[in-house]
């Protein structure tokens, strides 16, 4: 397609490591605002008697503003500039893990988390943006991969410490050091990047059309709105693969052992997916690799396989094929895309998607488990890598 592979603007002959590694931890730190409630979930149940379902939502309700105003946030962002949004978003998520901190009454604590959800969003629009703009042609791929392992990295990161800070200082502690984390990464962030916004980010192009038409031009547009298709049924299945499958594990100390490596497969998997849409392959085709290597995984878990070794080790093969997919899917964008505001416009599709997937992802997933047990689920993946991958070979002809 004519326009695909045209340059954005003056391209960077060396890439900003420093800027792009704290654009990465900016990303982690705006990752812990659901990571830092799962991990406390059964202090805050315990703290609040809430009952589960509110304090359940107390997590998720991060991830709705993204659901309802990703591509909203996407327009916003390159028109006021994608440096002063990251630096507002991490100042507002600072002062509203500080707030947290004090623990007041839980209808204060839930509208904190509704509020966090505009800072989340605002640096998961930024940030990868940015990161895009600050890196050469040959580390693009790279770069958008190590981006792309950030939620995975907070969970990991929290679910380590996050429990020894509780035991020591209480929740207080928790939510306070989360404070003071994601506002030293608006400080030095601050600091650190260029004043001049045309270095993160093309000036918008003069348009007299209606906010509606530009939303409507948003999704209408393939090199914005493939790579969000692509990633909506990795969220919608990754979610889903760690909650229910070690379930089916009889053991529990290979379940628990499972717990903590499946995370780490998905991460490992999505900075592999980066260095081979750089260096070996292009996005689109790593993503069908993966949804094809997806499928074959739940095509071997209905083999009637008794083995709980041989199962561990097909549920880890299956999970290091997901992780592919965030990698190759957010590679797609600056390659697919002709400017920074379509780079914007590509990630808010990504927020507003993934959390989508997420957000119906386990209940699916749970209806058909609950019908059909395994086979359910196994049936269900491939559906899925079916859909996956045409999307992926659609966005694949953009460049054809």
């Amino acid at each position: 397609m004519a326009g695909a592979n045209t340059p954005l603007q003056t391209e960077p002959q060396q890439t900003a490591w420093l800027e792009v590694f704290l654009l990465w931890f900016a990303g982690i730190s705006a990752a812990m605002q659901f990571a830092k409630f799962s991990v406390s979930y059964n202090e805050l149940l315990d703290y609040y008697q809430a009952g589960p379902t509110l304090t359940g939502a107390s997590i998720s309700v991060v991830g709705t503003i993204g659901l309802i105003f990703g591509v909203t946030a996407g327009l916003v962002a390159g028109k006021i500039g994608y440096r002063k949004v990251l630096i507002g978003a991490l100042l507002l998520g600072a002062s509203l893990s500080l707030i947290q901190s004090f623990m007041p009454a839980f209808e204060i604590v839930m509208a904190t988390r509704v509020l966090e959800g505009f800072s989340q969003l605002g640096v998961v629009i930024a940030a990868p943006t940015m990161i895009a703009k600050l890196s050469a042609p040959q580390h693009r791929s790279i770069t958008m991969g190590l981006w792309g392992t950030f939620f995975g990295v907070a969970f990991a990161i929290t679910g380590l410490v996050g429990k020894p800070l509780i035991a020591h200082f209480d929740l207080s502690g928790l939510y306070l050091a989360h404070s003071l984390l994601i506002g030293s990464m608006a400080i030095a962030l601050f600091v650190l990047l260029e004043r001049n916004e045309s270095r993160y980010g093309s000036a918008p192009q003069a348009s007299s059309d209606s906010y509606l038409t530009k939303l409507g031009k948003v999704y209408r547009t393939p090199r914005t709105l493939l790579p969000g298709l692509v990633f909506v049924f990795y969220t919608c299945t990754l979610v889903s693969l760690l909650t229910y499958i070690p379930n089916f594990i009889e053991q529990d100390s290979l379940r628990t052992t499972m717990q903590v490596i499946l995370p780490l497969l998905s991460t490992a998997g999505t900075f592999i997916a980066g260095a081979l849409s750089q260096y070996a392959l292009k996005p689109q085709r790593v993503a069908q690799i993966a949804y094809i290597g997806l499928a074959c995984g739940a095509l071997a878990l209905i083999q009637g396989i008794e083995t709980p070794l041989i199962f561990c080790l097909i549920v880890g093969q299956m999970i290091l094929f997901a992780g592919l997919i965030p990698g190759a899917a957010l590679a797609m964008i600056p390659r697919l895309a002709r400017n920074s505001e379509e780079q914007a416009n590509g990630y808010g599709i990504i927020a507003q998607l993934g959390n989508l997937g997420a957000t119906v992802g386990p209940p699916s997933f749970a209806t058909f488990i609950t019908l059909f047990g395994l086979y359910g689920l196994a049936g269900f993946v491939m559906f899925i890598c079916l859909m996956g991958s045409l999307f992926a070979y659609l966005a694949l002809r953009l460049e054809s």
